[in-house]
């Protein structure tokens, strides 16, 4: 999402620290985004070519595994009107690479127009919410975003026509939503989140006198989900930073069968993020984390039906998932192991997981990037659970600000805490990427 002009500010701080040189590029730092938010008069472009190549082995129980080209051409380009009253443009167009398929049409990411007078403005078209590491928020929808400013405070309110799939897997095809934040000084603060995502549905009740059909009626099913988000961004001494952002999230539902039956679905997320690192000198920087995710599974009584669904995030944007895996672009989908089991596809990237990762990474002499990761998982659902140990690895060579060359590799290592009888024994997951952008 690319945000306000409070917002842009602190979460770049928050989201990253020292200026890193990221493998792809921090997209929302570039000069086209800074003049939509900002309401910079005049014209504003950014390009990006990205061609990569990747390897995806085992992604489904022994399927073939085989290399794949991935490019993709982007233009981003805003122009806001010199007037008093700002007026802006924005589009983000690309042309993707999908895995061993020709796409030859455009993919819109944004296009809509912005109004600002004040402390107030208003965005109407497709547009991006949220970011790839949100927990309660990330979509790429046509919206109507709405806001006031106010020293210290955004308050920002959207309606956008969504296709998110709900905890009982059907397709919540709108969504409603407030996600105020609220800035403790520059760099820390709290974004809070109501978020309602609905669905038109009919249900025909039973007659319990009869046992028969009753009379069908149409109404509104709904997931809704509330919480909060701490971020801070503290400096430690001269040189180094402490990056903490903790979030937490309750989901329930007003929805109901075709059947007239209540559907149940209250769930617990949260998902905390904690990096220190010391600022990229002229020789070496360094970054170290630790992230835990936990979203609750589904809950089966003895007869093995489902009693309460488990918490789903509306997350789905491009790239977000708990671990290294899950984050690598494909173009095909994200193949992420721990969401996709014997028991069936699950609905989002946060759905039923819980995860435990260390991360680290080195910039040396602000060209070469080394990282490194360890991730535990494991399938919060009770029916079964799937766990296992993700190592990742990865380098980024950067010999100017507009060129990258960069590698990638996640190996899933799965191991059953109860194997279903019959079931396929499951095999290591990998991806491997290697890849070379170029940024003006």
């Amino acid at each position: 999402m690319k945000k306000l002009l409070c917002l842009a500010a602190v979460l770049a701080v928050f989201s990253c620290g020292a200026a890193w040189a990221k493998a792809t590029p921090d997209l929302d730092n570039l000069p086209v985004f800074k003049s939509i938010t900002e309401m910079k008069s005049g014209l504003a472009t950014n390009f990006l070519l990205d061609l990569k190549i990747f390897d995806l082995g085992n992604p489904d129980y022994g399927s073939t595994s085989d290399w794949y080209f991935y490019p993709v051409y982007r233009a981003m380009i805003a122009y806001v009107f010199d007037s008093k009253t700002k007026i802006g443009i924005f589009a983000d167009v690309e042309k993707p690479g999908y895995a061993n398929i020709t796409y030859p049409t455009l993919k819109v990411n944004e296009l809509y127009g912005k109004f600002r007078e004040g402390s107030f403005y208003i965005q109407l078209g497709r547009q991006v919410f949220g970011d790839k590491d949100d927990l309660l928020l990330g979509f790429q929808n046509d919206a109507v975003r709405l806001g006031l400013l106010f020293p210290g405070v955004d308050l920002a309110f959207f309606v956008a026509k969504t296709a998110l799939l709900s905890p009982w897997g059907s397709t919540l095809d709108g969504m409603v939503g407030a996600a105020p934040v609220f800035y403790f000084g520059p760099s820390m603060g709290l974004k809070a989140y109501l978020l309602l995502g609905t669905e038109p549905v009919t249900v025909t009740p039973i007659d319990p006198n009869t046992g028969l059909p009753g009379t069908p009626r149409d109404t509104i099913n709904s997931n809704i989900w509330t919480g909060a988000k701490y971020f801070m961004n503290l400096p430690v001494g001269s040189q180094s930073y402490f990056d903490l952002g903790a979030q937490l999230g309750l989901q329930f539902a007003m929805a109901r069968t075709a059947a007239d039956t209540a559907i149940n679905a209250t769930s617990l997320g949260l998902k905390v993020d904690g990096e220190f690192g010391m600022q990229s000198s002229s020789t070496l920087g360094f970054a170290v984390g630790g992230h835990v995710i936990y979203t609750g599974g589904i809950s089966y009584d003895n007869l093995g039906a489902v009693s309460n669904y488990g918490f789903v995030s509306p997350n789905d944007l491009v790239g977000s998932g708990p671990g290294f895996f899950s984050k690598i672009q494909d173009g095909a989908g994200p193949y992420t192991y721990v969401d996709s089991h014997i028991f069936g596809p699950k609905y989002q990237q946060y759905s039923g997981v819980f995860a435990f990762g260390l991360t680290g990474e080195l910039e040396i002499n602000q060209t070469w990037i080394p990282e490194i990761g360890v991730w535990i998982y494991s399938d919060t659902d009770e029916n079964g659970q799937l766990s296992g140990v993700e190592p990742d690895l990865g380098v980024t060579f950067k010999p100017s600000e507009v060129v990258a060359f960069y590698a990638q590799g996640a190996f899933f290592m799965p191991g059953w805490s109860a194997l279903v009888p019959g079931g396929p024994a499951p095999n290591m997951v990998s991806k491997l990427l290697l890849g070379s952008s170029i940024t003006f």
